[in-house]
């Protein structure tokens, strides 16, 4: 019995994919499902109980990570394990298949392989990662925790003093956030990676509906701090203005400039800006703006940065904090090939390609862990919107590549010959 026995259910997962969207759906169309939100909450309950009903253990970690775990009948139940995962969290107002589409890919993907007769490789583990978005501090959290990966003192700040950090959601959980440490696996725990995700760009499309992903982009995030001088909007004359905005406005036009002008792929995005004291009528004294840079090689960023820094200095009073700095990877070569095998068998186009946004598969990539990435197109490259849409057929290929993957790499490893980067 080969790979050919294992045969995907569409209709099932495109209900899953269906009922998990219609969980922070509002009008419109979009979702918000910010991480350990309510709403957030609800879709985890919804999902455990999916990988209830499939026969996984389910557990959480001391970061909220969702683990359900399967034993093969045969073969150490200590062994490494494969992972499948991606997250649930959204965005702000974002679209129903960005994270949520790997988690119901991997479902599928392994309850086909269990339909299908053959049997389980080695141990697999399906995960749910907590605030890959980073609507928290930074993005990737679960991951990155999972893999000892964390900034010192992350979890304690916020992106904003209105908003709980992680620790106080944690709290609100009833997870104790000192204990994170407790979350951290080592990467002898696992002999794959693997996440499938929207492509979230338009390179892909009906034609060729399956992207392998190369490598990474190097990211990094920064806060940039302007102050000002607050005072009464009518009596201060405008000659006499230290006005952090106006400041700030200046910063943002001048790294977009310099961004648009470098010659280079790196790409810099200022999306949300935090005014004090935010009141129509009083200048504003400070400024908190929030940067996300990245490009395909670290030279680039590197000279991009610098940049940046020039820019923010030369107003009065401003400076940059970097929070956040992921460091570009290349995929497991062996994976790749795996990935690209079952296209060729199964007759779907594919392509390997690069990949301008981060992912969990990143943590585990960087820590040593084989790992890799499956694309499928999104509606004319559209993302973290409510217009974010995929074709069912390529959610269910996808899963279909996924499951084979699955059993190439676990039979691989079974045999010892191991991947191979």
């Amino acid at each position: 019995m080969g790979l050919s026995a294992i045969r995907i259910d569409a209709h099932r997962l495109q209900k899953d994919l269906v009922d998990l969207g219609g969980i922070g759906e509002v009008p419109g169309g979009g979702l918000v499902r910010m991480a350990l939100s309510d709403a957030d909450l609800e879709a985890r309950r919804w999902f455990k109980n999916r990988m209830e009903e499939a026969g996984f253990r389910v557990r959480e970690d001391a970061a909220a990570n969702i683990i359900g775990r399967l034993d093969p009948l045969e073969g150490s139940p200590s062994s490494p394990c494969i992972g499948v995962g991606s997250h649930i969290d959204s965005v702000p107002n974002g679209g129903k298949f960005d994270g949520a589409l790997g988690l119901c890919v991997g479902l599928e993907a392994v309850r086909a392989i269990r339909e299908s007769g053959l049997p389980l490789p080695c141990p697999l583990e399906l995960l749910v990662f907590t605030d890959e978005e980073g609507s928290h501090y930074a993005g990737t959290f679960g991951s990155r925790a999972m893999l000892d990966l964390l900034l010192e003192g992350e979890i304690y700040r916020s992106r904003s003093e209105d908003q709980p950090s992680l620790s106080a959601d944690l709290l609100r959980m009833g997870k104790d956030p000192d204990r994170i440490a407790e979350a951290i696996r080592q990467p002898t725990e696992f002999r794959a990676f693997l996440e499938v995700h929207i492509e979230q760009g338009p390179i892909l499309n009906a034609a060729i509906p399956i992207g392998i992903v190369e490598g990474m982009v190097f990211l990094e995030r920064h806060i940039i701090r302007v102050a000002g001088q607050s005072g009464h909007a009518g009596t201060t004359p405008m000659q006499l203005r230290d006005d952090a905005l106006v400041k700030a406005a200046r910063i943002i036009t001048g790294i977009h400039e310099a961004l648009v002008h470098s010659g280079t792929d790196m790409v810099g995005t200022i999306g949300n800006l935090q005014v004090y004291p935010g009141v129509f009528n009083i200048i504003p004294g400070r400024v908190d703006m929030f940067l996300d840079l990245r490009a395909m090689d670290e030279l680039t960023l590197d000279s991009g940065r610098n940049t940046i820094r020039e820019i923010v200095e030369s107003e009065t009073n401003a400076q940059t904090e970097l929070i956040l700095s992921k460091g570009g990877i290349s995929m497991d070569a062996g994976i790749m090939q795996a990935i690209e095998d079952s296209c060729r068998e199964r007759a779907i186009p594919c392509t390997r390609m690069g990949s301008g946004a981060g992912h969990d598969a990143m943590s585990f990539q960087t820590r040593g862990i084989p790992s890799g990435m499956v694309f499928i197109p999104c509606e004319e490259g559209k993302s973290h919107g409510p217009e974010e849409a995929i074709r069912w057929e390529d959610a269910a290929r996808s899963a279909q590549v996924l499951a084979d993957v699955v059993i190439r790499v676990g039979s691989a490893g079974r045999r010892e010959k191991g991947l191979g980067s």
